[in-house]
């Protein structure tokens, strides 16, 4: 991995690939590995940027005094992607990744070509209340100690109440080994995660959607149909309303992590974005 210095601390990402750039975003207590099955494919084709953001599973704390809420988090994805020489990207978003996705492309319009949004938190959702008690919990003391304990737990954290949500195929080695094993073990992460959770609010993503309205360049909604907990299909839908020109995927036999549980039709789906023409050419399909 590389590292980019940004104003807070130090983010690590991978780079391959050469061509037009695609940032890649992930979800809370998630990193850079939720890619890996989809960059190689991607890769040959452009140029994937993938970033481990400090929302929980990154392995670089940051500075104590970091702005981790949704905008300063849109600030720090503008700090790491001027740091690395990008002027333009492609912006991919995935879960609590989506979110800052767009509230990115509402501060940073002229910096985003396109936008992919799937399976993501938008609108009156930021966040779903399968995990709306996190945000009370945090301020409870000890209770992100005891999380860290729970997490060490492989059934636990496979299950409803953990990250079992989100992937039919995750099975809890590559919970813990690929997203929570920095979780577990620094305290320092812990924080970066509080100061994330405790930012989640729809006051940004109801915001976001309102200049969203406005994005007249091509946006792909791709959604895991079996996402009932979570990101329900019927919140995709009135994701893909708010853009002049989108279009809407439906990925069957996926739940949140579409790139997790069918990569290749992820893949595939994008590259066909890319490939698309701009957006006064891009129909609104279902």
């Amino acid at each position: 991995m590389k590292e980019a210095k940004v104003a807070s601390g130090i983010i690590r990402y991978f780079d391959q690939g050469e061509g037009q750039c695609i940032l890649f975003l992930h979800g809370a207590l998630s990193n850079s590995n939720t890619w890996r099955k989809v960059i190689p494919v991607i890769a040959r084709h452009y140029r994937c940027i993938v970033p481990d953001l400090p929302l929980g599973a990154h392995s670089i704390p940051l500075d104590s005094a970091a702005d981790l809420s949704p905008k300063g988090i849109a600030v720090l994805l503008k700090q790491f992607i001027d740091a690395i020489g990008v002027r333009e990207v492609v912006v991919v978003g995935n879960d609590t990744g989506g979110a800052y996705g767009q509230v990115f492309t509402m501060m940073h319009p002229s910096s985003v070509v396109r936008l992919v949004l799937c399976n993501t938190d938008a609108l009156d959702v930021f966040p779903p209340k399968a995990f709306a008690s996190l945000q009370a919990g945090i301020g409870v003391p000890g209770y992100l100690w005891l999380m860290s304990r729970l997490f060490r737990i492989g059934s636990f954290l496979k299950s409803p109440m953990a990250m079992g949500l989100l992937s039919h195929t995750l099975n809890k080695e590559q919970l813990s080994e690929l997203y929570v094993r920095s979780f577990t073990r620094q305290k320092r992460i812990r924080s970066d995660f509080v100061k994330v959770v405790k930012g989640w609010s729809p006051e940004y993503t109801l915001q976001a959607a309102k200049r969203l309205a406005h994005f007249h360049k091509p946006v792909l909604v791709l959604w895991g149909a079996d996402d009932k907990m979570l990101f329900p299909v019927e919140l995709g839908k009135r994701v893909f309303e708010i853009f002049p020109h989108a279009s809407f995927k439906l990925v069957e036999g996926s739940l949140t992590y579409v790139q997790e549980d069918q990569p290749e039709r992820f893949a595939s789906e994008l590259l066909h974005f890319m490939a698309a023409p701009n957006a006064p050419l891009l129909s609104r399909t279902q």
